[in-house]
């Protein structure tokens, strides 16, 4: 028998200044694993960690990753952390092989030679569990071809507003790129955006906050009716009188992405799904991002798990299919990505949810609030300060969890509905007043619908509360 060898997946190197941006990406988008990625299977096994590698491998595995897949192979071979087994060995080589890694096919070839008709039934079955075919049923999206959805069409930017860029970066010459989402209602205006990505932190994520609700939107339609969608943006900050030629144009960042994309690196196939989905210079619908988020979410990446989980969700890019959708959120929730916890939140808080769904929403934005998110903080105030239920309501604490990132939403009137809420839930009518006329003057300036804050504010001049999902557009 040959000696097979298990693939290596190596981190990205450090070295050049892209490198240095790949590999504080994996730190920011992949650190949190609680579950297993391609990278630390492999450290697991090379310190010989048979049992955790195994098992590592074998989720990935599950979920369609051919290097993963030939790994397994390999291990139940080699009687590596598992009982040896040449069926089970030949299952998951010809798994792999089937999709695209040639390894498995030399390891099946081999292998087939020395097993029984029996064995190699046992075999059949094991790859019908997890091939191609059963897989699409039950896991992977159906990718769109040319749409960003089937049911709609998509919303278009009307009026980009263009900010200046942050002195601090600007007087310390940093550059960077962030990633955003957010909520364009039927008026055309974005709402909650919600920074997945900005590298370096701490820049930037204010100035696109402002950059995204200043900017005016061809809301999504159907039928022509106007309606609510999510959508994203990609911004890069480039200083043009700094030359940092490791770092390179916008362009040039592009093609070395798709490039190391192509080779296998998830980070760079997360970023490359990011700069699709984000980039309208290059012109590309959601349905061709959405191969490359699914390439990183079946290496392990958290962050490309939670984009398919909610591609799915909404059906961007992709047949939706909720059932899908929930199980890769779920996936990449466990694993501490707080805005796949903030997203199955939001799920549960949809349509009048009954108490039990309120607590699982409670939970997620906990776990999410507690690991520093700010969009946790923002939905969870908003939660304890309308809540239907009273039992739920808790102004005093949505008022401190205001107070906690006014610094990052000082500028969106969200924050201060969430305030005059808040003060009405505790019979503070003057309070509810006076923040509730702030958020009509901020959202006034950006051109928001007033008639839904009018009605509210209108309630508190009565000495009333208002109940409900404060954030739902």
């Amino acid at each position: 028998m040959k000696r097979y060898q298990i693939p290596v997946i190596a981190a990205p190197i450090a070295g050049a200044r892209f490198w240095l941006a790949a590999s504080a990406m994996v730190l920011l988008l992949v650190a949190r694993v609680a579950n297993a990625d391609l990278h630390t299977a492999h450290l697991a096994y090379e310190k010989q960690d048979f049992k955790t590698a195994f098992t590592q491998f074998k989720e990935l595995a599950e979920l369609g990753q051919p290097q993963a897949q030939y790994a397994l192979a390999v291990m139940y071979v080699r009687g590596e952390g598992v009982e040896r087994s040449m069926t089970y060995g030949h299952a998951w080589a010809s798994l792999a092989a089937a999709n695209g890694e040639p390894r498995g096919s030399v390891l099946a070839t081999d292998l087939e030679s020395n097993l029984t008709p029996t064995s190699l039934a046992i075999s059949v079955e094991i790859q019908a569990q997890f091939n191609q075919a059963t897989l699409d049923k039950r896991l992977l999206p159906i990718v769109l071809k040319g749409k960003d959805y089937q049911d709609r069409d998509p919303p278009r930017l009307s009026k980009a507003f263009v900010p200046e860029y942050p002195l601090d970066a600007q007087h310390k010459g940093v550059q960077g790129e962030a990633y955003v989402e957010f909520v364009i209602a039927p008026d055309g205006h974005p709402r909650i955006p919600r920074i997945l990505y900005a590298l370096p932190a701490g820049y930037f994520e204010a100035t696109i906050r402002d950059s995204v609700l200043k900017s005016v939107f061809l809301p999504a339609r159907i039928n022509g009716q106007p309606m609510s969608s999510s959508h994203s943006m990609f911004y890069n900050f480039e200083m043009k009188e700094v030359s940092i030629h490791e770092y390179g144009t916008l362009e040039q960042r592009v093609a070395k992405t798709k490039l190391l994309a192509e080779g296998g690196d998830p980070s760079a196939q997360m970023l490359y799904g990011m700069m699709i989905a984000g980039l309208p210079q290059l012109k590309q619908s959601r349905d061709r991002a959405v191969p490359w988020f699914l390439k990183a979410a079946q290496a392990g990446a958290p962050y490309a798990q939670y984009q398919i989980g909610t591609d799915l969700l909404l059906g961007r890019g992709c047949q939706c299919d909720s059932t899908k959708g929930e199980i890769w959120l779920e996936k990449a929730a466990q694993a501490d990505q707080t805005d796949a916890q903030v997203s199955l939140a939001e799920l549960l808080l949809k349509n009048r949810p009954n108490s039990e769904s309120v607590a699982g929403a409670l939970v997620w934005l906990e776990r999410a609030a507690k690991n520093g998110n700010a969009s946790a903080k923002l939905l969870l105030s908003a939660v304890l300060a309308a809540n239907e239920a009273p039992a739920i309501r808790d102004p005093a604490r949505a008022l401190a969890l205001a107070d906690n990132i006014e610094h990052e939403y000082k500028n969106d009137p969200s924050l201060w509905e969430i305030r005059a809420a808040a003060n009405a839930s505790r019979g503070d009518y003057r309070a509810a007043v006076k923040a509730e006329l702030k958020a009509i003057s901020e959202a006034g300036s950006l051109g928001w619908d007033l008639a839904p804050l009018e009605q509210r504010q209108a309630l508190y001049v009565a000495g009333k509360t208002w109940s409900g999902n404060l954030l739902d557009f």
